[in-house]
């Protein structure tokens, strides 16, 4: 479970960044883009409640 919960901290981590990087580009809607953050928010914050439960280290 501290595996799951690192990959979707990282995850909600690396997508801000490729959705700046998209709305720089021209390719999505700034309205898009503010989703993009949001589900960002929503997967780094299910990874920190996991890594929580899962006793914060690797087993």
């Amino acid at each position: 479970m501290y595996t799951i919960a690192r990959f979707l901290q990282l995850l909600g981590l690396t997508i801000p960044l490729l959705a700046v990087v998209a709305q720089l580009n021209e390719n999505i809607s700034a309205g898009k883009m503010l989703g993009f953050l949001v589900a960002s928010v929503l997967f780094f914050s299910i990874g920190q409640v996991l890594q929580r439960v899962s006793g914060g280290s690797p087993k």
